[in-house]
């Protein structure tokens, strides 16, 4: 089954939130860093270098890797199938003027 389009505009949005929510974590993280040597604290300094690692960068990669592999075979299954019925409507022309 072909993702609808409604779909396909929702992980769009999700993919650019997340990358908004990666640049917010970014300087969330060196706003603490820097705080952190300003102040001196170890402890300032350990949240930030926890913020800047997000355990599930890899996953999120390949999730969004996957949603884009899958919009690409999509897109060609949709383009095999036009081509597919302009062959078939063809071929029954072809028939069809032949049986006359």
């Amino acid at each position: 089954h072909l993702p609808s389009l409604a779909q396909q505009g929702s992980s769009l949005a999700m993919l650019r939130s997340s990358t908004q929510n990666e640049m917010a974590q970014n300087r969330v993280a060196q706003y603490l860093s820097t705080k952190g040597r300003e102040l001196n604290s170890r402890v300032l300094s350990a949240l930030a270098f926890r913020v800047s690692s997000d355990p599930f960068v890899k996953v999120k990669k390949m999730i969004k890797d996957l949603i884009v592999r899958l919009m690409e075979e999509a897109n060609e299954e949709t383009e095999h199938k036009g081509w597919c019925d302009t062959e078939l409507s063809t071929n029954e022309q072809t028939r069809k003027e032949k049986t006359e």
